[in-house]
């Protein structure tokens, strides 16, 4: 081999150290809010979202993808449980969530599928934080709140996914909920560069869910799209952001949080030049 050839493969063999081309592990969790009693929380779209991005994963050649459909609260302990389990120390752990996400002084919180419970995104991320390589976590979440049209009386439990059963779960009244702000707040503890979270819009902000009943979000359509490319992560929170921008004349601008040492390429790096 001439000492050209041998100074490309060196190249090669360096970037790719460089970056993160380890194993990648997905869980997507959607929730149209088909068993919430309370009709006006549900959704047209987060379903058909979730199975979208899996598609796309599954096509981009990552093999572990887990689809959680309308998870309650046991449901979304579990997943999460098994994902974490599941992680190595060199994994890529990626989650997508779909679906209702609440802002409530200052923090933000997810709504189970059975519009019953609220579960802190703060625990969610405490919880993925130093089990893997980095973890990348995406929020389209930002629809509305969903309880600011009149839900009625009473109350919604809020709970980590870091709790004990033995515990009392936390609750807030449904009075409080109504004057929550829209969109969701920036993450309070997102520190060091082991995490990325990016969200479907910017803090504060509405996402659309679609104008068409099942066939998908702005954000969604448009992630997915920018996931098959052989890209960067980067990139692909960059192009897509560009994308919703664009296609909601501008309503809504996606957004991150957070960073990683190093690149991720989830459908493959770009073909390195031949010297």
């Amino acid at each position: 081999m001439s000492k050209c050839h041998l100074a490309f493969v060196a190249l090669a063999l360096g970037l790719c150290a460089s970056n993160a081309l380890a194993d990648t592990k997905a869980l997507i969790l959607a929730s149209n809010y088909e068993q919430a009693s309370d009709v006006k929380v549900q959704l047209a779209n987060p379903i058909v979202d979730g199975q979208t991005i899996e598609r796309t994963l599954r096509r981009a050649g990552i093999e572990d993808v887990t689809f959680v459909r309308e998870p309650v609260f046991e449901e979304w302990v579990q997943s999460v449980d098994r994902f974490i389990a599941d992680l190595e120390a060199d994994d890529i752990a990626f989650l997508y969530y779909a679906g209702h996400g609440i802002q409530f002084q200052g923090a933000n919180y997810f709504l189970t599928s059975d519009g019953s419970t609220l579960i802190g995104m703060d625990s969610l991320l405490s919880r993925l934080a130093g089990n893997a390589r980095g973890t990348v976590v995406v929020i389209d979440a930002c629809r509305n709140n969903p309880l600011e049209r009149g839900s009625g009386s009473g109350e919604l439990l809020v709970r980590g996914l870091d709790f004990s059963f033995d515990e009392q779960p936390d609750s807030v009244s449904m009075d409080e909920l109504l004057v929550a702000g829209e969109g969701l707040a920036q993450v309070s503890n997102l520190t060091g560069l082991s995490t990325v979270v990016f969200f479907s819009t910017e803090p504060g902000n509405v996402a659309e869910d679609g104008n068409v009943s099942r066939k998908g979000s702005p954000f969604a359509l448009a992630f997915a799209e920018e996931l098959r490319r052989r890209q960067s992560l980067d990139e692909v929170f960059r192009r897509t952001a560009i994308r919703v921008n664009k296609s909601t004349d501008g309503r809504q601008s996606p957004w991150r949080q957070g960073d990683l040492p190093f690149d991720v390429y989830l459908a493959g790096m770009k073909s390195l030049p031949i010297p």
